[in-house]
């Protein structure tokens, strides 16, 4: 459903977005994948690896926001879009390529983060390169972060409430734990999501506002690595939902939305999203490169 009250410069685009089914399974087994390490390939042959289930849903309203940027903010519906040109020289070329740009990428988030939301500190914990096309590797490193990925599947929320503070332990020193876990800091992981092609058409990212999700449509899934077990939302299908966009989005013009906030209120708290089939794509359109990262971001209440 898109809202009436937006003067929008486009008519919403209508298309196909993939949602987790409700299946009455999930009443007894909790939804879940398994990234099993390549030397345990063999052992689990036969094993079921995920019990997740997707469906379709098509004639989906997805709004543009070309031109009504800054009706659109964080803390309201859960996203936003900001103008920033990259330093980082491999970006305008296709892509991260070297471990050097990788780590002034992430140096480029936290102070853009540290500028946009005030931040009194930024961490920018995990980074992913996706491309569209068809991979043929089956086995790869999850540890090597220049590894590209396809587009994740399933409107979903990377972040849940239990796995937030995981995340958040895990990725700050004791010294930092010590100076800003207590009272009067707001932590938030949030991610940035940029093209890396000059305009992008092919397989485009659509938001969800958080405004419109019920606490029910939120479906918790176990995301079981080697070395541990996270959790991640999954989105269950509600005609309720708003989607929106930004058509022709430029590699300038990077989304930041929030994954999870310990602040409570009725601010946005957390962004689905799900990228989906494009039918006012050009023909000849090359296929989607994205680069993503997750960040914590402490701010002062």
């Amino acid at each position: 459903m898109v809202p009436k009250d937006r003067d929008f410069k486009m008519p919403p685009l209508l298309t196909t977005l993939e949602y987790l089914q409700d299946l009455e399974l999930y009443q007894s087994e909790k939804p879940y994948f398994c990234l099993m390490p390549a030397t345990n390939c063999l052992l689990v042959q036969n094993e079921q690896l995920d019990n997740l289930e997707f469906e379709s849903h098509d004639e989906i309203p997805i709004g543009d926001i070309r031109g009504l940027e800054k009706a659109f903010k964080i803390d309201d519906c859960g996203f936003e879009v900001f103008n920033h040109i990259s330093k980082v020289r491999d970006l305008h070329s296709g892509g991260l390529e070297s471990n050097m740009a990788l780590t002034q990428y992430k140096l480029e988030t936290e102070e853009l983060l540290t500028t946009y939301l005030g931040a009194s500190f930024v961490c920018c914990y995990d980074f992913v390169m996706r491309k569209n096309i068809v991979f043929d590797d089956t086995v790869f490193d999850l540890k090597d972060p220049m590894h590209a990925i396809g587009p994740a599947r399933g409107a979903h929320n990377d972040i849940t409430y239990n796995s937030g503070p995981m995340i958040i332990n895990r990725n700050l020193t004791d010294d930092q734990k010590r100076e800003f876990l207590q009272p009067g800091y707001r932590f938030r992981i949030v991610n940035t999501w940029r093209s890396l092609l000059p305009v992008l058409e092919d397989r485009p990212l659509a938001l969800c506002d958080s405004r419109t999700v019920a606490p029910s449509d939120l479906i918790a899934c176990d995301r079981i690595i080697p070395d541990r077990v996270g959790e991640v939302y999954y989105l269950k299908y509600n005609p309720q939902h708003e989607w929106y966009w930004m058509s022709k989005q430029t590699s300038s013009e990077p989304y930041m939305f929030v994954l999870y906030d310990t602040k409570a209120g009725s601010h946005a708290r957390f962004c689905p999203h799900v990228s989906f089939p494009n039918p006012g794509a050009a023909k000849d359109s090359p296929p989607r490169q994205s680069v993503e990262t997750r960040s914590i971001v402490i701010t002062r209440e």
